[in-house]
């Protein structure tokens, strides 16, 4: 069990050394990019909760 496990985790390492690790400025720029489009697409969907919202109310109050 434990010579099962130990195997594992060797394996795991010889594994890590092969990954490609992005570099600093990428990781910067993907984050900026992320957080952006994060923001976006709130703002663009709070201005759709408010349309629709002023939609319903409308609706609403004719009837």
């Amino acid at each position: 069990m434990i010579t099962g496990l130990l195997s594992f985790l060797e394996g795991v390492r010889e594994e890590l050394k092969k990954v490609v690790w992005p570099s600093k400025e990428l990781v910067i720029r993907a984050s900026v990019a992320v957080f952006i489009f994060v923001i976006f697409f709130t703002l663009y969907l709070w201005l759709l909760d408010l349309l629709f919202v002023k939609i319903i109310l409308l609706v609403f109050n004719k009837l």
